[in-house]
């Protein structure tokens, strides 16, 4: 995964402006050899194990560890054998060359859990072609640059309460998507599940997957109570195609079947519109 910005000069420079960022996933033993380009381009290791190589010097690299390449350097990289998970952004504006020395950016160093919501919002401000869009885009990426250089421990503490916000925020716009699980949103953000599960628990007091459910259960009282679609395009519409299971949950947070529900509702409140 990767994205540019739309334009190849930042419609307004700045000191440091963000021309691109992505995730990769290479498998392992996988190469990367890359031509120079003019920009600075900061690297942060999600999980797995590779190195880093410049002129003649390698450097291993674990998750946690945040490096860099700067400009007019070539960009080799080498997967461990169970494979490497990195994501990057690449920096140009007025002061992209000074950005190690100003920001004590080391060539390789410990930074702690990779800060996947700020990435994935860096994303979404790339994607938009406003200035407004490519603005927000250099806000993240200078937040992003801030804490990779900061203390472990306030990295990792930040780190923990984006991945539970993140977390939340893809669990409330994606609940009705059948092949959204907490194993999978895990994976996404760069986190064991029981990772996840932790930091989502600590900060929004309760698990992530009793979370999920109740989204769906939620909107399917509100379908059965409001619109007339037949229970099996209910079921779907909340991530649970499953009508037998789905019939369960149903029974299990209200005491009645989805039409026993339905029927109820229409007693008390009238027919259900139509969709």
């Amino acid at each position: 995964m990767m994205r540019y910005r739309l334009t190849p000069a930042p419609g307004r420079l700045l000191p440091l402006n963000v021309r691109s960022a992505g995730y990769y996933q290479l498998a392992g033993g996988h190469e990367e050899l890359r031509q120079p380009g003019k920009f600075l381009q900061v690297f942060w290791s999600v999980a797995g194990t590779g190195s880093i190589k410049v002129g003649k010097a390698v450097q291993p690299i674990h998750a946690g560890m945040v490096f860099y390449y700067a400009a007019d350097e070539s960009h080799e990289l080498v997967a461990g054998a169970e494979g490497w998970d990195y994501r990057w952004l690449t920096f140009d504006g007025a002061q992209h060359g000074k950005i190690a020395s100003a920001y004590g950016l080391a060539r390789a160093q410990t930074a702690g859990p990779c800060p996947a919501g700020l990435f994935e919002r860096l994303d979404e401000a790339l994607s938009d072609p406003t200035p407004d869009g490519e603005l927000r885009a250099s806000v993240l990426g200078y937040e992003i640059l801030l804490k990779a250089c900061a203390p472990l421990t306030d990295a990792a503490a930040s780190h923990a309460e984006d991945a539970a916000t993140v977390a939340r925020e893809w669990i409330d716009a994606h609940f009705s998507d059948a092949r959204l699980n907490v194993a999978a949103l895990a994976a996404r953000l760069g986190l064991h599940r029981a990772s996840l599960h932790r930091v989502f628990t600590r900060r929004h007091g309760v698990p992530p997957v009793q979370y999920l459910g109740r989204l769906r259960v939620r909107s399917a009282l509100e379908l059965l109570a409001t619109t007339a679609l037949p229970v099996a395009d209910v079921a779907v519409r909340c991530g649970l195609p499953d009508v037998a299971h789905f019939s369960k949950l149903v029974s299990r947070h209200t005491g009645f079947s989805p039409r026993a529900y339905r029927q109820k509702h229409v007693t008390s409140h009238g027919q259900p519109a139509k969709p």
